[in-house]
């Protein structure tokens, strides 16, 4: 209200701590709805401040402060749906009763900003979102803000490769590219562990982690202490996670100088839900990755009491007994090549565990094997003689991270399951890639 009127304004604007993904939503929301004015965040989260300081004059924000006395008639927010992380925006807004709608991707977010209408997308990056509205609407974009949008898909996505990216996450890419994106920019924009103070703290971090195996989950965390907050802890707790890659990683940091405690944490498996796990702690953020800050609490104290509750509350990891097939066929020692040979094509198997007389595997049969013998004019040989053996088994409740160890270390297609010396069940290979798959497409799902 420069010239002391009121006008109306339509205003877009993101999360408070506003990131990589959050930049690139508003870019978009620029084209898309030109008529909107941005507003920025007053934190913009250490991994997007180089983009942002390159990149300000594009997206022309107004600050919070700006919408003091003006009229707001329409209002979009991108990439959440938590009232507590746009507040810094509402606080300014004083005189209206606007519309609100919301673009989020975060399936698990329960929406509550009143009178919003939440509009959701199944795709790993809330840019992608926006970018596929774009693309429908034949929107032409400039290099630059094509950049600012790819950089936003590949923060959230892991450059495409986080389990929760969706095919649309790669058609979005593909046309951001056709646009004129720079890979090489992106890819600057992403190398966020510059510093010699991140890698110190990098180092530290690493022999300061401790293993957990919690319901079957491969957990690390870290308790360290900071005089302050330094920016860039997200990009080394992410750092972490490639050189460690446990299920998840929850690392705590006790700040010295503001009494409060800071919780990055990760995830690899959905069913770590970390979104869901920090809502106790006034925390949020992904399924995959999630952040609290909790006031006047002690960090060894608080590690205990986090552990005991991630013991009572993680879900526990899939295992074998989840997955295997039973019962499941077997061919005895002193069965003959021949019989052994009839006895795959009757129950249409090309090979099968071996079995002592107490029922314990002691090796592994094929069609192939069968055929060795056969060229020897060995067909009434026992089967023991011709099997692959020694035979690598397991029990009912390894976890799927030990089951695709054995494969990859033994290059095994088939795993014999056995309780008590007797085969109960066998997971192969195929089991394995399908229910990596089956995960997978319950992610894209939406609710």
């Amino acid at each position: 209200m420069k010239d002391g009127k009121i006008h109306n304004m339509n205003v877009a604007f993101g999360h408070t701590n506003t990131d990589l993904d959050c930049l690139g939503s508003l870019i978009l929301i620029k084209k898309l709805f030109p008529d909107f004015r941005l507003v920025k965040s007053r934190l913009i989260h250490p991994a997007a401040q180089s983009l942002y300081y390159l990149y300000e004059g594009y997206f022309d924000f107004l600050n919070p402060k700006d919408l003091m006395d003006e009229q707001i008639d329409n209002i979009i927010i991108v990439d959440t749906c938590t009232a507590d992380r746009v507040n810094e925006y509402f606080g300014n807004i004083r005189n209206s009763s606007p519309s609100i709608r919301i673009f989020d991707h975060h399936h698990a977010a329960n929406c509550d900003i009143l009178g919003a209408s939440l509009e959701k997308g199944n795709f790993g990056a809330n840019t992608s979102f926006l970018g596929k509205l774009a693309m429908k609407q034949g929107i032409t974009l400039l290099p630059e803000e094509a950049t600012i949008a790819l950089t936003g898909i590949y923060a959230d996505t892991g450059r495409l490769i986080y389990e929760n990216v969706s095919r649309e996450d790669f058609e979005v890419a593909a046309w951001l590219f056709d646009m004129g994106a720079s890979l090489k920019l992106v890819k600057s924009f992403l190398e966020t562990i510059k510093e010699d103070d991140q890698i110190l703290l990098l180092n530290q971090l690493l022999l300061s982690v401790e293993q957990f195996n919690i319901q079957g989950h491969v957990i690390l965390i870290s308790n360290f202490e900071l005089d302050e907050n330094i920016p860039g802890l997200a990009a080394i707790v992410e750092k972490i996670m490639d050189i460690e890659n446990p299920d998840a990683y929850f690392a705590i940091f006790s700040i010295k100088k503001s009494k409060t405690i800071l919780l990055i944490t990760r995830s690899q498996k959905e069913k770590i839900d970390l979104h869901e796990l920090l809502q106790p702690y006034g925390g949020g953020g992904h399924h995959l990755a999630a952040s609290a800050k909790i006031s006047n609490r002690e960090g060894p104290e608080f590690k205990e009491e986090f552990l005991a509750y991630l013991e009572k509350s993680l879900a526990p990891a899939t295992r074998a007994k989840d997955i295997m097939k039973s019962p499941v066929h077997a061919i005895t020692e002193n069965m003959s090549l021949l019989e052994a040979s009839l006895f795959l094509e009757k129950v249409e198997l090309t090979s099968m565990p071996v079995v002592n007389d107490s029922g314990t595997p002691t090796g592994f049969i094929s069609l192939r094997d069968i055929m060795k013998g056969r060229k020897a004019n060995s067909m009434k040989s026992p089967v023991r003689a011709y099997m692959s053996k020694p035979v690598i088994f397991s029990n009912s409740s390894i976890t799927m991270r030990e089951i695709e160890r054995i494969f990859f270390k033994h290059h095994i297609g088939h795993l014999p399951i056995v309780e008590e010396g007797e085969l109960v069940g066998i997971v192969t290979r195929w089991d394995y890639l399908e229910y990596r798959k089956r995960t997978a497409d319950d992610r894209r799902t939406p609710e």
